[in-house]
Order: structure tokens, then C-alpha cells, then sequence
């Protein structure tokens, strides 16, 4: 099912996304720009700041002992800022490479600011073996007479593969064309006409000799292309536009997408911003999966449903919202607050529920309730599911959730439990629930 999750894509891509389900995917993560997210939310800006990073490689230096490569760790010493960037997106890497098929291929969107160092990121991740391209996305703009350099008017794109498996899906041209216009701007020919009116080209037959196609066939049949891809930027007149500033053009999602992926495979973003990697994946058949921390690139991927042809709206519109987000789950009402944490466990409500809310695919009963959880409902919890048909016997572990807590009492219960029965009791929270471990 097509889905979308709020929340940081670390936590989702370890809880959420199975291993080796995911046939592409494509991220574009904020650039290592030095804008930090101050007040209200930046797309395009980091999380933490100079301080906050310095913080960060004090307080985690043996795991940065342990998982960041020395040269990671040297970077580290006059660098913290970078390196604390890199290592966000190392972590974030490691998951992906969980997460993707043998046969399947990873596109990381990148600038020049850092695009070597995450190449040296991804070499030890996916193997220097497995690399098959940087791909050149040079854009159109505004020419400017700069002093030191030439101008900057591309980006990369680090293409590797997940391992040599992936060349039995890939594909190094492009679909037929999409439109007369986009097939005579990249090829460069000129459109005759003959004595009815059909339009036609002239085209290379090898040996000096021309060979005359209908431009109907001919946009039939895609071309070769290299690595050097150059594709308009959105502009404002676009109809894709949808202000975001960090909006990539969805022709350049569509080349990766139809390069590496068949009708039905699935597709992932895990910094989906304004979407335009669903939009594409879902226009060209392909199941999607987007995850954002921000709320606001949800509400900008939702409000490009005029963007969707008819016929593939319905699926579009019923897509799955999963929030992966603290402050959100505090204020879902407790019908809403029970269903999350039956997704979450992947547990079923059984009917009737004879005071058990919820039972995992082990058999683990789960209570929910949005307020401080106390002795009493630990106890009911442990006779109900004792009689409980649904619940398998003996009972081994008991799950609880609030998005309040717990008072003392609720934990003196836990205790008693656990040392009189033997039986595991957990005792969660949101927080506690969406926390997320780096190491």
C-alpha cells in the first residue's frame, strides 16, 4: 500500500520498511548548506548547529569509535559541524542499504558542498564495486560574470547499485518520449512533412545514409543517454510548481525511475519534501513509499492531487498516513491513539476485545490509554488476558502504551509481576516508543 510517514527517516527505514523490500530508492537530503532550522521550519536546513555538533562528538565518542571511519573521526576534530552532517547521513545510508532488494539501485542527490565525501560514504557502504555513475544534472539560469570561479549550475546524483544483481533491471535509455516538444529539444532535429502532412525526421542509418521515420514511430523508441543529463529546473510559470523551495523537476524523477524499476516495484523516498518522487512513481505505476520529519511536506505532496490523472487519483487519495512524530501522537484522540499502536506493534484489535486492545503477531496483549496509567489497569490487563481466548498461554510479556505515563504504583505492579509470575512487563510512551538509536 502506498504510504506516507511523518516522522525521521532513520526510525522508519529500522521499524517501518522490511529488509530487502524496496526496489529504488531516490534522496535528496538537505545539502550541507549551513542554514540550521531556526523557529519556523527551512526545507533545505540542517538540524543541528556548530555548538550542537561539537556537543555531539564529545558526548558520542565511543560509538564514533566504533562506527565513523577514521577519516570520519579526523574531519571530526576541526570539522565537527560537517562531520556531524555526514555522520547524520551515514546512519540514514546504512538503513537504506538494509532496506533495498539485491537486484534494486540507490540515486543520492548531492551538490558540490559535500558530494566527495558522501561518495566516500556510499563507497564503504555499498562498495566501490557497486557504483555505477555520478550523474551531472546541469539546469538552465540566469548567466552571471563571478571573479574566482566559473559558475555553479549543477548538481550530482551518486548512482550505485545494491549489488551486481541490480543490472537485470536496469536500463540505460530513455521511455518514449512524453510530447513532439520534448522530442525535438533533446534530439535536435528538424520536423519535415510529407506530401500528406505526416510529419517525419530524418534520422542516421549508418554509412552516410538517411533513413526517413514517421515522428510517430520514432517517439516510440527511446535513445541511449549518458551521464550528463540536461534538464530544465522547475520554474515558476511550471504547472508542477508548488513554491517548495527545494521542488526538483519530476522529468528528472522520471528518467531515474523508468532507468531502474518495472511497473509495480516499489519505490522509496526517505526525504520526500514536496513529493515529486511519489507524484512520478505513482503517475508511472510504481508503489511508493515517502517519509518526511516535516508535516508541511506531506500537506505539499497532498495538494498536488490535481497533478494525478484521473484514473490513478482514487489510489492516490487513499494513500496510507503514518506519523512517526512525538507531538503528533499526543494529540491523536484515544480511538486514534490505540489504532497507531496497533500499527506500530503490527497487533490486531480482537472483537470482542475482552479488555485487551490489542494482540501482536506473537501473541502479546496490549493495553492503550491516553491517560497516566496506575496500578489497577496493569492488573485488569494481566486477568483479562489470562481468560482470553486470542491469547496464547502461558503468557510470557505484557505491552502497555499511554501518552501520559505512568505513576509509581503502575510500576510497583510491574515489578510484582515480573518477580511473582515471570511474565515481562513493558511500560511505554511516544517518546519512548520513537526513539531513536543511532548505534
Amino acid at each position: 500500500m502506498n504510504t506516507f510517514y511523518h516522522g525521521d527517516c532513520l526510525f522508519v527505514l529500522k521499524h517501518d520498511i522490511a529488509p530487502e523490500s524496496v526496489d529504488l530508492i531516490y534522496l535528496d537530503p538537505p545539502f550541507f548548506t549551513g542554514k540550521i532550522q531556526k523557529g519556523v521550519w527551512q526545507p533545505g536546513a540542517m538540524e543541528v548547529s556548530y555548538e550542537d555538533s561539537k556537543k555531539f562528538w564529545s558526548e558520542k565518542a565511543e560509538i564514533m569509535r566504533e562506527k565513523a571511519p577514521a577519516w570520519l573521526r579526523h574531519i571530526a576534530l576541526k570539522r565537527p559541524d560537517f562531520a556531524s552532517y555526514l555522520y547524520y547521513m551515514m546512519v540514514r545510508l546504512e538503513a537504506c542499504h538494509k532496506v533495498l532488494k539485491h537486484t534494486g539501485g540507490i540515486f543520492l542527490h548531492c551538490d558540490w558542498r559535500a558530494s566527495h565525501y558522501l561518495k566516500m560514504i556510499m563507497d564503504e557502504i555499498f562498495g566501490s564495486s557497486n557504483f555505477r555513475n555520478e550523474i551531472i544534472w546541469h539546469y538552465s539560469g540566469w548567466n552571471k560574470i563571478l571573479s574566482n570561479s566559473f559558475e555553479s549550475r549543477s548538481d550530482s546524483i551518486l548512482f550505485y547499485a545494491r549489488s551486481a544483481e541490480q543490472k537485470n533491471k536496469f536500463r540505460s535509455w530513455t521511455a518514449p518520449w512524453a510530447s513532439k516538444e520534448e522530442y525535438v529539444r533533446t534530439r535536435k532535429q528538424k520536423i519535415r512533412k510529407d506530401e500528406n502532412g505526416k510529419e517525419y525526421v530524418l534520422s542516421d542509418a549508418g554509412g552516410g545514409k538517411r533513413v526517413k521515420r514517421y515522428l510517430e514511430d520514432a517517439m516510440k523508441v527511446g535513445q541511449p543517454i549518458d551521464n550528463v543529463w540536461d534538464l530544465d529546473k522547475i520554474n515558476n510559470s511550471s504547472a508542477e510548481a508548488t513554491g517548495y523551495p527545494t521542488q526538483k523537476p519530476e522529468i528528472l524523477l522520471n528518467r531515474i525511475i523508468l532507468s531502474s524499476t518495472d511497473e509495480s516495484d516499489l519505490v522509496l523516498d526517505p526525504f520526500c519534501g514536496c513529493g515529486t518522487c511519489i507524484i512520478a512513481a505513482h503517475k508511472l505505476n510504481r508503489r511508493w513509499i515517502g517519509i518526511d520529519i516535516n508535516k508541511f511536506a506531506y500537506d505539499t505532496t497532498k495538494g498536488r492531487e490535481k497533478q494525478i490523472p484521473l484514473g490513478m487519483i482514487d489510489d492516490f487519495k487513499n494513500a496510507h498516513y503514518i506519523t512517526r512524530d512525538i507531538e503528533e501522537t499526543k494529540l491523536l484522540t484515544p480511538k486514534q491513539f490505540e489504532d497507531w499502536v496497533n500499527e506500530y506493534y503490527k497487533a490486531t484489535k480482537p472483537h470482542p476485545d475482552g479488555g485487551v486492545d490489542g494482540i501482536t503477531q506473537e501473541g502479546i496483549p496490549i493495553q492503550v490509554k491516553t491517560f497516566q496509567i496506575k496500578y489497577d489497569t496493569i492488573d485488569k490487563l494481566l486477568s483479562s488476558s489470562k481468560y482470553h481466548p486470542l491469547v496464547p498461554k502461558p503468557i510470557k510479556k505484557l505491552i502497555f502504551a499511554s501518552q501520559t505515563g505512568y505513576d509509581d504504583s503502575a510500576r510497583k505492579r510491574k515489578f510484582e509481576i515480573e518477580t511473582a509470575e515471570g511474565i515481562k512487563v513493558e511500560l511505554n510512551t511516544p517518546e519512548e516508543m520513537l526513539k531513536i538509536e543511532e548505534n
